[in-house]
């Protein structure tokens, strides 16, 4: 299995395994991430089609971009975790990630940046998180075509089902990414 650092691309080697989670460490950067060992193995059913899916989880909290890579992991979704959009722009670049929760307020550029260079360059599905509450916020989230607007603090619920309908959404058009990959997409 070819698994890549989520910030440089280098193929990555393993770093030991504890609590059904595997780490991995880059040996360019000396990032280490974890992953479930679930998501690694194959299985049939609907979790294995999950597996398939990838999703990038983007917060400028390392505690609770942990606790949603663990929420989606247990449910058989690949995840991949950044804290700032700077992170989260090169995951991209690497992992082509199809479902992207994405916080608005982080560090350079912020959320509304990162949404828009990811739908002029990748298809994903993205789900906004936000403690934000007023309305001009909300409007300029919700114009950006997003899955969802969720509010902090998030809940598990909240969490897997707006997962669960972008998953959808990416299972009715498989071929999506491809034709975004190599320009093929229509322009808005």
């Amino acid at each position: 299995m070819d698994i890549r650092c989520p910030r440089c691309g280098c193929e990555a080697i393993p770093a030991g395994h504890e609590d059904a989670r595997a780490y991995y460490q880059c040996p360019k950067c000396n990032r280490v991430w974890a992953t479930t060992l679930a998501s690694l193995a194959g299985s049939d059913g609907p979790r294995s089609r999950r597996g398939s899916i990838r999703v990038l989880v983007v917060d400028d909290s390392n505690e609770l971009t942990g606790l949603i890579a663990i929420w989606l992991e247990e449910e058989g979704y690949a995840v991949v975790t950044a804290t700032s959009g700077r992170e989260a722009l090169d995951a991209a670049s690497v992992y082509y990630p199809d479902i992207v929760l994405l916080d608005l307020i982080m560090p350079p550029p912020d959320g509304f940046a990162v949404c828009a260079a990811l739908r002029s360059s990748l298809p994903p599905q993205v789900i906004l998180m936000t403690g934000l509450t007023d309305a001009e916020h909300v409007r300029r989230a919700l114009d950006l075509g997003v899955v969802a607007l969720l509010r902090k603090p998030l809940t598990r619920e909240a969490v897997v089902d707006a997962v669960n309908v972008a998953a959808e959404r990416c299972h009715r058009d498989p071929l999506a990414k491809l034709r975004w990959h190599f320009g093929m997409h229509p322009r808005a």
